[in-house]
């Protein structure tokens, strides 16, 4: 037997005006917005809780280690010069 919640027990009145809002925009029901909400979390969660992650992290650490890290600053501006740019077709 499924048991059945009120939405104000999970959600804050502030936050559901909130997703009403985006659902009624994007003309798709509450109930199926928040579902892909929660899809996407427990995915997130799944996954940097994985060890592939923590095996990623640890190779980093040990390239920052061997002296193969780039400088912060660079690559931030570079980024940054890119997002400036005018765009440009392929």
């Amino acid at each position: 037997m499924k048991i059945r919640y009120s939405t104000d027990s999970f959600i804050p009145p502030g936050l559901l005006a909130e997703i009403e809002a985006a659902a009624a925009e994007e003309h798709r029901p509450v109930r199926e917005l928040v579902g892909e909400a929660v899809e996407r979390y427990l995915s997130q969660r799944r996954w940097f809780r994985g060890d592939d992650v923590r095996a990623k992290i640890a190779q980093g650490l040990e390239s920052l280690r061997q002296g193969k890290g780039l400088d912060g600053e660079s690559v931030m501006a570079e980024l940054i010069a890119e997002l400036d740019a005018p765009h440009r077709a392929p």
